[in-house]
């Protein structure tokens, strides 16, 4: 069967009729790309629309005079003399104010965003995020400003999947919630999944994210310098070949352990226990796009980062810790038709992270993972009704932990290795009926060969109805999972461990059913209502007794099942200058297992009740904006200390007591609600064929003490007795910034 598919793959462009295949792009005025743009050719009295990335191709005899149209852009056309691809710009029709947000807005089950719509939510620090705008749509939540992942839908972060291409990357997780994790200005097209899944897509529980980066552009040279307030960037797209290759990068590097440094000096000796962490990051981002004939394209993406964090709590205490990420990939894309489409990627994954503590409680070691992965599908359209889409995929991936027992060798001794196989086959069908209601139906096998070995079917189905402005649809997904998160520390870190399933064990499961609604209203207003529900069995988690170091994980899993269910709301407002935007969510999660919490279910630390967003964006001209957020959510659940043990330090001389905190119920205490407003405003002076962009503002205005974690503190009063207080520490309250964009 492959060798028939790698045949057709690779003879079907000799044995291809010699007709003009049309191939094009259609962008904004700015370089966005726009989606679902119509186009018409007369002569023929055929058309087409593009996809998420731009980009469409059409079968016809040249010449040939297209029409462009959308419901946001002025209607333009444009002659067609030759197979040459190339370029449409469109102007938006309100006096070209400001560009129009076209991508950002629910679709059935998905979400489509662009660097316009990420460009509308505040940029903290000068740093703007695909993954900050995400959070600001309804399902999805953070929960506080040092965890840099999203919890989706009830899930926990590290159950959603980030792709490039459609092929997996590895998580590129810097240490905060305010740095950026994924430049808009390299990813700015993006499709998340929260339900309905494609069939092409398994192994996560909660969401898939895949992003398209900019193919750079084919015809000129252009470039961005970014300075803020912790970090700096240079950026650059253009041709490697006029026409036909082109490429785009950006290229990160940070100042803030530099700061850090200065201040631990002038602190020296003074007071300790006031020194600053210092922290580092740089991360790398490069794709190239190229156009090698009116029927094939190819294309590479890498991303590369790397962090490294010291902490000294005490003169003989220290932390240091470093990780590194590595991801590419390879996609070769072959359009004989506006019918037929072949794809082949090849990519690769890499994360690695070593963590160590001297002069405290003795643990380290290391953790490898690395992964390679080939992709094959193919997308046809039998008529105007019905199209199919198969394909399979091949994953091995390898995890290396390792334990350093004694920080006298400075060696990693290798502890326990494990390895995988993953084997994956899917088809979907979509079958539009009439001009109201699209079914999609898909089926995805995968077979895990490990330490275990385990088939499993995961069905797909969608129903959607649309009538004029009105959109009504119901799906459901099931997903499987088939890695684990080990937490390092208590809250989850970039340099947690990932764990595979071990002898015996099932992979997590997740069954997922949502119903949702969207209505337009010709005055600019969008609404969105939702319910999901979801049941998931198998779901892993670490006994009580885990140890710090990285042996012996598997002793220490433990199986259990859960649920989540929930509403979502948004309301969204867009008219010439102004963009509104409120959501809301109301959801439980529960989790139960045996050995947590006697086997009562419990809310995780990721259960947030209510989560309210309100994002308004107004532009007083096309130079001068001011974009507002303001977040609301639920405080989540911390474990909370229900006695003290008295313990004593034979080393030390004095022969201090200690008072040791004891744990019985996990995730007993609830943390106070969390509320913010970031504002910042964008002015833009344009000269000649530059333009400087400033960018001020504030991130929590109001300086609300928002705690990112609690720690408990022993105090003891007049009687002598001891009483463990909790304290809340507050990492970022009211900050201040400033930031300079240089394009050209």
């Amino acid at each position: 069967m492959l060798k028939f598919i790698f045949a057709i793959l690779f003879f079907c462009p000799f044995l291809a009729e010699a007709q003009s295949v049309i191939i094009g792009r259609v962008i904004t005025r700015n370089g966005e790309a726009v989606s679902g743009v119509n186009i018409f050719c007369p002569e023929i009295q055929q058309g087409t629309i593009t996809d998420s990335t731009g980009y469409f191709s059409l079968k016809a005899e040249l010449p040939c005079q297209l029409e462009f149209s959308h419901i946001n852009y002025k209607k333009t056309t444009h002659l067609v003399k030759g197979n040459t691809p190339f370029t449409v710009i469109l102007r938006n029709k309100f006096n070209n104010l400001q560009e129009v947000i076209v991508s950002g807005r629910t679709s059935p089950g998905r979400l489509y965003s662009s660097r316009k719509g990420i460009e509308t939510v505040p940029a903290i620090l000068g740093e703007q995020d695909l993954l900050k705008y995400l959070a600001t749509v309804p399902g999805i939540i953070t929960t506080n400003a040092l965890d840099p992942g999203i919890y989706v839908r009830g899930g926990n972060s590290w159950e959603n999947s980030f792709l490039i291409h459609d092929v997996e990357i590895a998580g590129t997780d810097h240490l905060t919630g305010i740095l950026a994790t994924f430049d808009p200005y390299i990813f700015n097209n993006s499709t998340l999944y929260k339900s309905g899944f494609p069939a092409a897509y398994n192994g996560s529980l909660s969401s898939y994210i895949n992003m398209i980066p900019d193919p750079g552009n084919k015809q000129k040279l252009e470039g961005e310098l970014t300075l803020g307030l912790v970090s700096s960037a240079l950026k650059a797209k253009g041709p490697l070949k006029k026409n036909h290759t082109s490429f785009a990068a950006s290229l990160r590097t940070s100042y803030l352990q530099a700061i850090s440094k200065l201040y631990n000096r002038s602190v020296k000796g003074n007071n300790t226990g006031n020194l600053l962490p210092e922290y580092a990051f740089n991360d790398l981002s490069l794709s190239v796009d190229s156009r090698l004939s009116s029927q094939w394209n190819l294309s590479a993406f890498g991303i590369f980062s790397m962090d490294n964090l010291t902490m000294k709590l005490q003169e003989n205490v220290r932390y240091d810790f470093n990780w590194k990420t590595f991801s590419g990939n390879l996609r070769t894309l072959y359009t004989p038709n506006e019918k037929n489409r072949f794809r082949l990627s090849i990519g690769g994954k890499s994360s690695f992270s070593e963590g160590d503590a001297k002069g405290s409680i003795p643990m380290g070691g290391g953790n490898r993972r690395y992964s390679l992965i080939t992709q094959i599908s193919y997308t046809g359209q039998l008529n105007d009704q019905l199209q199919f889409l198969t394909g399979g995929k091949f994953e091995h991936a390898r995890f290396e932990t390792a334990d350093k027992p004694d920080y006298a060798e400075n060696l990693l001794i290798k502890s326990s290795d494990k390895y995988f196989n993953l084997y994956e086959a899917y088809a979907e069908v979509n079958y539009r009926h009439g001009n109201h209601f699209l079914l999609v139906a898909g089926l995805n096998y995968q077979h895990y060969r490990g330490n275990s070995r385990i088939n499993s079917l995961s069905p797909r189905a969608k129903i959607s109805y649309f009538t004029g402005k009105f959109t009504l649809w119901l799906d459901y997904a099931q997903t499987t999972q088939y890695l684990s998160l080990y937490p390092y520390f208590t809250v989850k870190t970039p340099i947690d461990i990932w764990y595979p399933l071990d002898k015996g064990m099932k992979p997590a499961l997740c069954r997922q059913i949502s119903i949702g609604a969207e209505q337009e209203i010709p005055i600019g207003l969008t609404l969105y209502a939702g319910l999901f529900y979801k049941n998931m069995q198998h779901l892993k988690d670490f006994s009580a007794n885990a140890s710090t170091r990285y042996s012996g994980l598997t002793d220490n899993m433990i199986e259990g099942k859960g649920y989540a269910r929930g509403f979502e709301l948004d309301l969204s407002f867009q008219q010439r200058n102004l963009h509104l935007r409120f959501n809301y969510t109301l959801s439980e999660s529960k989790r139960k297992f045996k050995e947590i919490n006697n086997g009562q279910a419990f809310n995780p630390p990721y259960d947030v009740k209510h989560n309210i967003v309100i994002n308004s964006s107004l532009y007083f001209s096309s130079r001068f904006s001011l974009n507002l957020l303001w977040t609301f959510s639920s405080g989540v659940y911390t474990t909370f200390p229900v006695g003290v043990a008295l313990a004593h330090n034979i080393t030390d001389s004095e022969n201090k007591p200690i008072l040791i905190p004891v744990y019985t119920d996990r995730y007993n205490y609830k943390l106070p609600d969390n509320h913010r407003l970031d504002a910042n405003l964008d002015y833009l002076f344009p000269y000649k064929r530059i333009r400087l962009k400033i960018s001020a503002g504030a991130y929590n205005v109001y300086n609300h003490s928002n705690p990112s974690f609690v720690y408990f503190n022993p105090e003891e009063n007049e009687n002598g007795k001891t009483k463990f207080i909790p304290k809340s520490k507050v990492i970022l309250p009211f900050i201040p910034y400033i930031s300079l964009h240089l394009n050209w």
